[in-house]
């Protein structure tokens, strides 16, 4: 790589990193918020412990989580480190869009895709929901993007190719969920899927889904998570996605190399 274009692509992850990483606390406070029945919108951010109006040096991203060592600084009690996590789940995200993308027009879309994807897993771990309204909206960008881009009928047939995945998903759940008298899988997950398929290929959706697995049995390991306890699959999910997009063609390209 030229060192220009490496200096732009590192200008530009900083700007990602930090953009992404705002966009991870505000996310994380509305649903904070949502999760609470608070409105989400309304009003400046506060302590959740004393209701102490928050100052601007009180919300740096990351940064004031760790000087004040995960404490409010008015009434010492703890922060919760979802807060942090959020923060550093949206700059890892926005950066790695920018680095699998680049500089391109496209990016914008993966850049709306990657926030709407962290606010769906926030929303599943806080209330085991993933709100139709950001379905939607995730639907939507990609058809927005599909006029912007002017994309020819080829993505149509990829993203039709890929919906096969949730459907079969879909047969397989109902018929396990016959089988064993309880829910296998909940709808929003094969909903989540099905807008996956959208931007996905077939191929990187089955990867995507591989990925969310394992890494779903490795947190549930790790967590100490008993067998047969209901674990939120959209956190998941979404880091399977975003680790098939940014991550996943080379191994793609291998697998199928082997036959």
């Amino acid at each position: 790589m030229p060192l220009e274009d490496g200096i732009i692509l590192a200008y530009m992850s900083v700007w990602l990193g930090i953009g992404g990483a705002v966009w991870g606390s505000f996310a994380d406070c509305a649903v904070s918020r949502w999760a609470a029945g608070e409105r989400m919108f309304a009003g400046r951010s506060r302590c959740g412990a004393c209701g102490h109006i928050l100052s601007v040096f009180d919300l740096i991203p990351v940064f004031s989580w760790l000087f004040q060592r995960g404490r409010c600084k008015y009434c010492g009690e703890r922060i919760p480190a979802d807060c942090l996590l959020a923060e550093l789940a949206g700059a890892a995200g926005f950066v790695c869009v920018g680095l699998r993308f680049g500089p391109v027009l496209a990016l914008g879309q993966w850049l709306v895709w990657a926030g709407l994807l962290l606010w769906l897993a926030l929303a599943d771990g806080a209330k085991r929901v993933l709100p139709d309204g950001l379905l939607l909206l995730l639907a939507a960008n990609r058809v927005v993007w599909f006029f912007v881009q002017k994309e020819g009928f080829d993505a149509i047939i990829t993203a039709f190719r890929a919906c096969f995945i949730p459907l079969l998903l879909l047969a397989l759940v109902l018929l396990a969920e016959q089988v064993v008298g309880r829910e296998v899988m909940g709808g929003g997950d094969v909903k989540l899927l099905l807008v996956l398929s959208l931007y996905l290929s077939w191929a990187q959706l089955l990867l995507a889904l591989l990925a969310a697995c394992l890494t779903g049995l490795l947190w549930a390991a790790l967590a100490g998570r008993k067998r047969g306890t209901a674990v939120p699959f959209g956190p998941f999910l979404a880091v399977g996605g975003m680790l098939s997009v940014c991550f996943g063609d080379p191994v793609i390209h291998w697998y199928f190399g082997l036959f």
